[in-house]
Parts: C-alpha cells; sequence; structure tokens
C-alpha cells in the first residue's frame, strides 16, 4: 500500500503515539537535563514520517513533541518552543533529503548517503538551538551550561536520524530486491547471529574482556561491512539497529570500550561511533546496490544486442534467400541465351554485361554473409596447398574482360621463387580477388594496376597489387579496412558499393595467419595493397594415367522449387542436357510424383510453401535411397550442415550456375554408384 494515500488524520494520530512513545522513553537517558538525551529516536521518526508520508503530517510531529516535553516540564512556554525546534528540524532535514538527495531513494547511491548524513548534521541544528534556548528563558536551564546541553542533545538528533530514519525509510518503501533463497536465507540467519553475539562480547558483559572495557569495538565492523556487500541497504541498516540498540543497553550498564566518567559522555562516544559506522556501511551498501543495477543493465542491454543480433542475422539470411533466388533463372536463361549461338556482338556483349551484373550481385550478397560469419567467428575454412601464382592468374583470367573495357592495363610480375601456400581455395581466391577488383574499381579509364609477388624472408611470400587511381587519404587510412567504409560520401556516391570488400579481405587473410596493408601516398597518388603469407613446401606433382572419360547418361530428376521462374530455367536447361525431369512446386507434390515413378536424382529448394526440402529428403531417402542436391537462397554454415544432415549430398546456393549444377551431379551420381 502507498503510504501516501493513507487519510491525514489516521496518520497523524498513530505519528503522534508513536513519537510520544519513543520520546518517553529516549528522555529516561537524559542526563545532563531533563529534556535532552544522546539518544534521540523521534528524530529519525520525524524525518522519515515527512519523506514517506509527506510534509502534511508534521502536526504529529510538533503535537507528539509538545506533549513529551510538557509531560517532562509542565511548562507550555519552554514546550511550545521545544516543540517548534522539532517540526522545524524535521521539515529542513526532509526538504534537503528531497531536494539534493533523491527523497525516499536516498539509499540508492552512496553520493546520496554522504547528502543524507550532510543534512541529518545540518538540520538536527535547529532543535537544540532553539529548544535548549527556550528551557534557558523558561529557567529550566542554566545559561552556563548552555553548550554542553546543546552538544548534547545535537549529538542525539543527529545519530537518532542516521540509525533510525535509514531503518524505517528502508522498510517502508517497495524494494525491489529479489527474495532470498535458501542460501542467501541461511547466511543472513548465520551473519545476524554472528552480529548479536559479536555485540555481546564487546557490549554484553558476557566475558572479562567486555566488563574491562578494552577497546574492541573495532571487531564488530567487519560483520556490519560483510553484510553491505552481501545483502540490500535495508539488511545492513537493520544489522545496525540492533548493533546499537545492544551497545546502548551495555553501555548503561557499565560494560564496552566507551565507559567513560559519566553516562552522558559514554553515549555521547558511542552515538559517535555508531553514526560514523553507520555512515560507512551505508555508503557501501549503496554502491554495491549501485553496482548490481549497472551489472543489471548491462546484462539486459547484452540480451538486447544479442536478440537483436539473432534478428539481424536472421533477416539477412532471409534477405539473402529472397535476393538470389531471383537470380537463379536469370543465371539459367543466360546459359540457354548464350548456347543458342548468337552471332551478333551487340547480342553478346549484351549477355556479358547481364552476366556481370548478376555475378556482382551475388558477390555482393555474399559479402554481407561473410561478415556475418566473421563476426561471429563461424567462418569455416578448409586448408590444403595452394599455388598463389596461379590463384593469382585463375583471378586476373576473371577480370581482365572488365578492366580491358576500361582500357586498363594489367601488369603481372610474379618473382616470388617460393609461392606456395596452406589455405582455403576459395577464400583465398576471394582475398586476392577483392584487391584486384577494388584496384579496377578505384583506377581512372587508361590506369594501369601491376600484380607482383616476392619473398621479403625465405619463408614468407608478398603479393603487393599496386594501382594508379585515385589514392588514400591519411585520415581515411586508419579506418579503410573497417567495414562499410569507402572514404568520402563523393566516392560512395560515385563507384557505389558496400565496402565490404576490403574489410572481409583483412578478416580472412587473419584467419590464413597472413597479413594485409594499405599504402599510399595521398590522393590522386595510386594505392598499394600487400599481402603477405607464410610458405610451404610445394606439394610432390602427381601423375596420373588417362583413362577414358565415362559419358554421362541421361538421369531421372525430380526437380522441386517453388519459384516459378527457377524451376522452368533449370527444367528446360537439364532437358536439353538430355535429362528427363519432372517438375514440382510442393513437398506433397513431389511425394506423389515420386510415388507415382522412379528417380535418380532429387534437386530441390529448401524453402517450399508446405514443408521443407530436408523433410522430403529424408521421406525419399527412407522410401527410395535416391541422392540430392539442395539449392537454397539460404547459405549460412547452419543452412548446409542441415541439408548434409538431412541425406543430401550437396548444398549449392543460389544463384545457380549451370556448370557447378552439372559438376555437383556428376559427383553425386559417381559416388552414388560407388
Amino acid at each position: 500500500m502507498n503510504p501516501r494515500k493513507i487519510p491525514t488524520l489516521p496518520a497523524i494520530g498513530a505519528l503522534t503515539l508513536i513519537y510520544l512513545a519513543a520520546g518517553k522513553l529516549a528522555l529516561q537517558l537524559a542526563f545532563v537535563n531533563a529534556s535532552a538525551s544522546p539518544v534521540w529516536p523521534p528524530a529519525g521518526i520525524a524525518l522519515a514520517a515527512l519523506l514517506v508520508f509527506g510534509y502534511r503530517v508534521w502536526p504529529a510531529i510538533f503535537i507528539g513533541a509538545f506533549a513529551v516535553n510538557f509531560w517532562t516540564t509542565l511548562n507550555i512556554l519552554s514546550s511550545l518552543g521545544i516543540a517548534s525546534g522539532n517540526t522545524l528540524e524535521a521539515l529542513c532535514g526532509a526538504w534537503l533529503v528531497n531536494r539534493f538527495a533523491g527523497g525516499t531513494q536516498v539509499f540508492d547511491r552512496p553520493q546520496n548517503v554522504f547528502k543524507f548524513a550532510l543534512a541529518a548534521i545540518i538540520s538536527t541544528t535547529l532543535s537544540p538551538t532553539v529548544g535548549v534556548s527556550s528551557l534557558a528563558v523558561s529557567g529550566f536551564a542554566q545559561w552556563s551550561s548552555y553548550w554542553p546541553i546543546w552538544a548534547t542533545w545535537w549529538l542525539g538528533d543527529a545519530s537518532g536520524v542516521l540509525v533510525i530514519a535509514p531503518l524505517l525509510l528502508l522498510w517502508s518503501v517497495p524494494s525491489t530486491q529479489r527474495k532470498w533463497n535458501r542460501k542467501q536465507a541461511l547466511e543472513v540467519s548465520v551473519l545476524l547471529l554472528l552480529l548479536i553475539v559479536l555485540a555481546e562480547t564487546v557490549f554484553g558483559g558476557w566475558f572479562p574482556i567486555s566488563a574491562r572495557n578494552y577497546p574492541i569495538s573495532f571487531i564488530c565492523g567487519p560483520i556490519v561491512i560483510w553484510t553491505a556487500f552481501r545483502f540490500t541497504q535495508r539488511e545492513t541498516a537493520t544489522g545496525i539497529f540492533i548493533l546499537s540498540a545492544i551497545a546502548i543497553w551495555g553501555t548503561l550498564h557499565g560494560f564496552g570500550p566507551f565507559i567513560l566518567r559519566t553516562e552522558n559522555q559514554s553515549l555521547v562516544m558511542l552515538q559517535s561511533w555508531t553514526a560514523a559506522l553507520t555512515i560507512t556501511a551505508m555508503a557501501i551498501a549503496a554502491a554495491i546496490a549501485e553496482r548490481n543495477r549497472a551489472q543489471a543493465a548491462i546484462e539486459q542491454q547484452k540480451d538486447a544486442v544479442e536478440a537483436a543480433n539473432r534478428t539481424k542475422d536472421n533477416f539477412l539470411a532471409m534477405l539473402s534467400h529472397e535476393l538470389r533466388t531471383p537470380l537463379t533463372p536469370v543465371m539459367a536463361a543466360l546459359d540457354t541465351l548464350e548456347a543458342d549461338g548468337l552471332r551478333s556482338n551487340e547480342s553478346k556483349n549484351s549477355l556479358a554485361m547481364i552476366r556481370r551484373n548478376v555475378e556482382l550481385e551475388s558477390q555482393l550478397i555474399d559479402d554481407l554473409l561473410d561478415l556475418t560469419r566473421i563476426a561471429k567467428d563461424k567462418l569455416q575454412l578448409r586448408f590444403g596447398p595452394l599455388d598463389a601464382h596461379e590463384v593469382i592468374n585463375n583471378v586476373v583470367e576473371i577480370c581482365q574482360p572488365e578492366a580491358q573495357a576500361r582500357n586498363l592495363k594489367l601488369h603481372l610480375n610474379l618473382r616470388g621463387g617460393a609461392h606456395h601456400i596452406s589455405g582455403d581455395a576459395a577464400k583465398y581466391q576471394q582475398i586476392v580477388w577483392n584487391l584486384l577488383k577494388n584496384a579496377i574499381k578505384f583506377t581512372a579509364d587508361s590506369g594501369e594496376i601491376t600484380i607482383s609477388s616476392s619473398n621479403p624472408e625465405p619463408q614468407l611470400l608478398a603479393i603487393a597489387v599496386h594501382d594508379t587511381g585515385i589514392g588514400i587519404e591519411p585520415e581515411i587510412m586508419n579506418r579503410i579496412f573497417d567495414p562499410f567504409e569507402q572514404g568520402e560520401r563523393a566516392f560512395q556516391r560515385r563507384y557505389g558499393g558496400l565496402g565490404l570488400g576490403l574489410a572481409i579481405s583483412k578478416s580472412l587473410a587473419q584467419a590464413h595467419g597472413g597479413t594485409l596493408i594499405a599504402r599510399s601516398e595521398g590522393r590522386d597518388r595510386g594505392s598499394t595493397f600487400i599481402l603477405t603469407m607464410k610458405t610451404v613446401p610445394a606439394p610432390p606433382r602427381i601423375v596420373r594415367l588417362t583413362s577414358p572419360v565415362a559419358e554421362s547418361r541421361p538421369l531421372r530428376i525430380l526437380l522441386v522449387d517453388d519459384h516459378q521462374d527457377t524451376c522452368i530455367a533449370l527444367e528446360r536447361l537439364l532437358v536439353r542436357r538430355g535429362h528427363l525431369v519432372a517438375a514440382a512446386h510442393t513437398v506433397r507434390s513431389a511425394m506423389e510424383a515420386a510415388a507415382r515413378n522412379s528417380f535418380d536424382l532429387l534437386i530441390s529448394d529448401i524453402a517450399l510453401p508446405d514443408g521443407t526440402g530436408t523433410e522430403l529428403m529424408t521421406y525419399l531417402r527412407a522410401i527410395a535411397g535416391i541422392p540430392g542436391i539442395a539449392i537454397s537462397g539460404f547459405g549460412m554454415n547452419g543452412d548446409i550442415e542441415k541439408s548434409i544432415d538431412a541425406g543430401f549430398a550437396e548444398h549449392l546456393v543460389k544463384p545457380v550456375k549451370m556448370e557447378n549444377l552439372e559438376a555437383a551431379i556428376d559427383r553425386v551420381m559417381a559416388a552414388a554408384t560407388l
């Protein structure tokens, strides 16, 4: 229940009775003056009440203070003065805490704990000033005793605020702390028991060390501090209150390290020690709570980031599938048109242009997925011996038409004697391809590009790609390998692309145990990218005896794809190569076709309207044992693994080139005949 919703009159009535009872009990310890006690819990009760219930309950403080003091002095004037001072003290303290220390959340942060302590020290000067002056004017105190009474009064109020207000405030506001488990409940019980035992050891007179008043109060500190570290501010304030109560009782009975000449002096010293311990322990508890909140916020943000990453990965996978699927019929149609033997140069150039742009689109999709794999450390490499010079020649052959179209001169200067490395053939070729494509892209027409190799050290191969292009400015050099970085926005608009090639190339080079660096003398001065990797001994040459190549036989193929254009285009290509093809667009229709006819091979998409290609493959493997090739726009490692686990022998990523599909068919059927 919200305390501020409690009706005002019942709240004032209950608070008045509590204040009156606490005040009468505390005045039993008034030794220097009947109205001045070094232990004054009502000050803490009053401050906590104003913070929890609001300023509306101030009459309860005034009435309770007046009743307590009138009961003591039977003087209306002095009682009115003391009640006014007590009320002003509580109102001032509550205003300071609300204004500067966070109000009811004052103990959530360590800096607010110290502000609370400062507010207590300042505000509690009002009550003794007004109260002692009223006693002196009324003749209930000597002016010569003004400052001893004032100091006792002030310390009683200040310690009451520091010890009682946190206890009441923390137990009256809702706690966000989770409920204790059995282990925590046992721990807090043990700590409470240990605190009571140590408090009784120091102040209870159980042992001679307590009766002889040795200065051993410090042994209680570690338990209080441990409570602050392990639990919340609420448990810490409770522990301090219990310790304070036992200490006051023991000191009044002559036990403990704070026994001085008079009882008042003893209690004054005890209250000073308790106040210092309270401020320290509550500040530590608040700091630990703040750290826990920060850690929880970090964990929450981490979960949110991981969820966003999963969403991003799922989005990229789906985007890849949706972008790749329409490219497959385009590639198939290109294969059909090129096989028709068109003689027009203009038509040939148009088909070549279409193929280049489709392959570029496919490469952009691959770059996005490669970046995701690298970021998640899920890039899988298959290492083997490679001839770097052979890879370079292959890449140059692929990129030569584009360079010739722009009248770029490609120079090869492959002088490296040791040019064999250990790497993944496809990914190493991708590095070299990215570097050469980057040079072609940023070099003006009629420029020059040189690819060279050397051995700066006996077991080191350096591949350098130098161009006479736009160069790299110094301020961009530091971030040239960052993802999506292409320098100035004008370059991005002019040259296009995603800016992922260099970032992927550098990550792939590092995955191969090599390095990739960039050099440039600035704008329009060209640039040089140097790929360095360790060499390995050249593999032995294997001479195979030639054997007659087996003629491929027509196959009965079940082709399944829900994309109509893809299915039609692939069916035409397969039929033109002599195969018998039955096309289906759903899992159900494919199963019906398999029930009516026998097939040698399944070629199926993964994502189908009424199921998945993996389900279809599992079913056909069980009833007919035919091999399968998966074709899909989903090309992440997990997608490929799922296809292989389902029984597919190959997983081709769309857009599917006909030569790649034919090679996969040959491999699958060759393996099936073994």
